[in-house]
């Protein structure tokens, strides 16, 4: 199987079976790249996380493409972005059809009841996989509480965080 068919087979599953937006996508990714392909370590993994999350735009997107690029090229990137949007723009349709059509049903009222805490806990997941390998000594420590309590409690908008952290990033780890 070549890699452009590779990158849309699980791109496809990640579009297929990811609920709750891009954050909440992230697990799935990490497994289809880290684990089933092994197309990146888990340090690469997080590195391109990183990156990504400094730019603007959905993090599942800008993921199918950092990896589709690095796998494949420029068309692995755009295979990876495809088959991620595919399920997506076609579910929204139809969901969103139903959704507004039945809205004040109970039935439909108990499964967004349903699914709410289970994006919360995708959203977990990924800290709890994520969270070791990016915050590995004191001072990573240390820069993602600060960086924690700047963005909840004081309400600075995320990308002055990312940039003051890119910044310090720059200034003491070069």
């Amino acid at each position: 199987m070549g890699v452009h068919w590779s990158l849309f087979i699980a791109f496809l599953r990640i579009g297929m079976f990811a609920y709750g937006g891009g954050p909440s996508m992230i697990p799935l990714i990490e497994r289809e790249v880290v684990r089933t392909y092994g197309w990146f370590s888990p340090e690469e993994f997080i590195d391109a996380l990183a990156m990504a999350n400094t730019l603007p735009g959905p993090i599942a997107t800008k993921m199918a493409i950092c990896v589709g690029l690095q796998v494949g090229g420029p068309w692995g990137a755009f295979w990876a972005l495809f088959a991620m949007l595919l399920p997506s723009s076609v579910f929204i349709i139809v969901l969103t059809t139903l959704y507004y059509r039945y809205r004040d049903l109970a039935v439909v009222q108990g499964i967004i009841r349903g699914v709410r805490p289970v994006v919360i806990s995708l959203l977990l997941v990924t800290v709890a996989q994520l969270g070791p390998r990016s915050v590995y000594s004191w001072d990573t420590f240390i820069v993602a509480v600060i960086a924690f309590a700047v963005v909840f409690y004081l309400h600075v908008h995320p990308i002055y965080t990312i940039v003051a952290a890119a910044l310090i990033g720059f200034w003491f780890y070069r």
